[in-house]
């Protein structure tokens, strides 16, 4: 409900209710005082006559006397305004009423002794009526300025108040709307400025805490790669994951980072630990989820979920070629700059147990001379999983093509055990009909630039679920490479408005990671998707170390966190002191928070405790 609609109608009704109470009062009044000197005269007119009906009780009956009477009556209509006309009768003559009213005369009978006179009077509306419409023409005229001096008056005013509401209104909708009211005259609209500027300084504030948070915990100083905590986190939470989970982890010990601290310091030697830093950054691959990290001063580390051993050879490969063409300070032998010890695993191993071995296959390479690389187990898997980039597209294209895909629904529980929401994860069934998960097949779809088809069928897919399903909402993720193409955001849109009435029941998901890198490019989409009442939820939260300045820029209705966060909070103070910054930010701006990798009650008590909204189970 808008206020000043409902203070203007109230505002213009009462002014109605006091003009029309004004209006019958004046006139009221006016024809009080305009009929008693109607009456007044009436009365004056009408003893003049008497002296004529007193003559007329003396004077025989007779025509001579008749026209006498009648000549004198008439003489004394001429000489009055009231009086239209008088006719003398005789007694015998029969009248039918002994008064007529109409609109523009008023008769009355005079009765004598002899004859009977009747007078024909002006009636009080033919004499004053000009008066009447005169003095409303007036008053209405009056009214009408009254109005528009007084509404021009309160404009200037009145407009800031329905700025204040629009502000309000759009506000609702857009929690990052900016004020956009100037004025500083009014206190209420210098109050509402002002708690409005607490407002975002307080939820920047609780993100500046949320990414101290993150980096304090989990982030190197100098590269702003991840530290060792985080790198332990990410291994265990991956270790946790359901299904069959294998990967890589690779030791890089970047020795020439020690020759040059010991020569020119710590602070001198920053710069070239920033430059190898940044040669490791492209290894980052959200989809895939591999992260980077530095262990020690010279030591770093790269986690490559799903990976098959040739990958692993052309990334060890890649990372000792790259680091020999390092520009580095002259007399230093690049021959020997760096080792690296690979590590190859299933869920079978504990994260220790990939550790110690990863961290023995670094020193097997140190031992061999020369930048070299070592595998712990090079024929980790079996011949019949690694596919060739030609196979997988292959298998991808027969897949879309037959529809060969489906979605596993995850129930997200309240504390209740209401199921608040599905979320939807694709998998893939292959030529022998085997469950392929998404985290396998998406590296190889991107690769073959087919991410685009496969959300579209997701999408397809979650509405055929949502069909039969009664009100339970389902999440759907998208991955950045279909956002960023145009061709499947304007299919999107298609998609929105054909899908207009089933869209609050889809949740569009994106991960943190590529919504933080690409937020204004995909921000005009997003709005979309809220237009036509989609819903928008990030997914794996603190899984990378960013900031949550993306939530100044679009409209989140909910944050999931990654299971490294949330599903290994018990023994790790960092990630409870996470999570507890993370609601204080979401509850600023009504967001649900999510809690992932679930697999215990006393975890899910903890996590009610911290302020959680909703949970998932492994």
């Amino acid at each position: 409900m808008q206020l000043t609609k409902v203070l203007y109608r109230g505002l213009m009704s009462s002014a109605g209710y006091i003009i029309l109470s004004l209006f019958i009062f004046t006139n009221s009044v006016l024809f009080i005082a305009l009929n008693s000197v109607y009456q007044s005269n009436i009365k004056q007119q009408l003893a003049l006559l008497s002296a004529s009906t007193q003559i007329s009780n003396s004077v025989l009956p007779s025509p001579t006397n008749k026209t006498t009477l009648q000549n004198q009556v008439a003489k004394l209509t001429n000489q009055s305004d009231f009086i239209i006309s008088s006719l003398v009768r005789d007694k015998s003559e029969a009248y039918a009423a002994s008064m007529d009213s109409k609109f523009n005369s008023t008769s009355l009978l005079i009765i004598g002794e002899n004859y009977n006179l009747e007078v024909q009077f002006r009636s009080f509306w033919r004499i004053h009526l000009k008066t009447f419409l005169g003095y409303n023409f007036l008053y209405g005229l009056i009214c009408i300025l009254s109005i528009m001096f007084t509404q021009r008056r309160l404009f200037k005013h009145w407009k800031i108040l329905i700025q204040l509401e629009m502000w309000a209104s759009r506000q609702a909708k857009d929690d990052n709307f900016k004020f956009f009211i100037s004025s500083e005259k009014y206190h209420l609209v210098n109050t509402i400025r002002k708690l409005n500027n607490q407002r975002i300084e307080a939820k920047k504030s609780g993100q500046e805490i949320d990414h101290l948070i993150r980096s304090q915990a989990f982030l190197d100083q100098v590269t702003g790669l991840g530290n060792r905590r985080y790198f332990d986190n990410r291994l265990e939470a991956l270790l946790q994951e359901e299904g069959e989970v294998r990967g890589a982890v690779f030791f890089i010990n970047f020795a020439t980072l020690d020759k040059l601290k010991n020569l020119q310091g710590k602070k001198a030697t920053a710069y070239y630990v920033k430059n190898y830093a940044n040669l490791l950054i492209p290894y980052l691959d959200d989809t895939q989820q591999s992260i980077v990290a530095r262990l020690t001063y010279s030591e770093f580390a790269i986690l490559i979920p799903f990976v098959d051993a040739k990958i692993v050879e052309k990334v060890a490969s890649e990372l000792i070629d790259k680091s020999q063409r390092l520009a580095l300070p002259f007399g230093l032998d690049q021959t020997t700059s760096c080792y690296i010890g690979v590590k190859m695993f299933d869920q079978t191993e504990t994260s220790f147990h990939i550790l110690a071995e990863t961290d023995l296959a670094l020193r097997a390479a140190q031992l061999q001379g020369p930048s070299s690389w070592f595998m712990y187990e090079a024929n980790y898997l079996p011949e019949s999983e690694v596919k060739g980039s030609v196979r997988w597209r292959i298998s991808l294209e027969k897949a879309l093509k037959s529809r060969h895909f489906l979605l596993d629904l995850k129930p997200v529980n309240t504390f209740t055990g209401k199921v608040e929401q599905f979320d939807a994860t694709l998998k893939m069934i292959d030529e022998q009909q085997n469950l392929i998960a998404a985290c396998i097949f998406m590296p190889m779809a991107r690769k073959s630039g087919m991410i685009a088809e496969i959300d579209k069928l997701a999408l397809e897919l979650a509405l055929e679920e949502l069909a039969q399903l009664e009100t339970t909402p389902i999440s759907v993720r998208l991955h950045i490479d279909s956002l960023l193409n145009r061709d499947f955001d304007l299919w999107l849109v298609r998609f929105l408005k054909q899908n207009s009435t089933m869209m609050p029941r889809v949740i569009i998901e994106i991960s943190e990671f590529e919504l933080t890198n690409n937020v204004k490019q995909i921000r005009q989409l997003l709005k979309i998707v809220k237009r036509y009442n989609g819903n928008v939820m990030v997914s794996q939260v603190g899984l990378y170390v960013v900031d949550l300045s993306y939530l100044n820029l679009l409209s989140v209705d909910s944050l999931k966190l990654h299971p490294s966060i949330s599903g290994l909070l018990q023994n790790k103070y960092e990630n409870q002191l996470f999570i507890k910054s993370l609601v204080g930010v979401a509850n600023t701006q009504k967001q649900k928070v999510i809690a992932t990798g679930i697999e215990s009650e006393s975890q899910i008590k903890k996590l009610k405790h911290l302020g959680v909204d909703c949970f998932q189970r492994n």
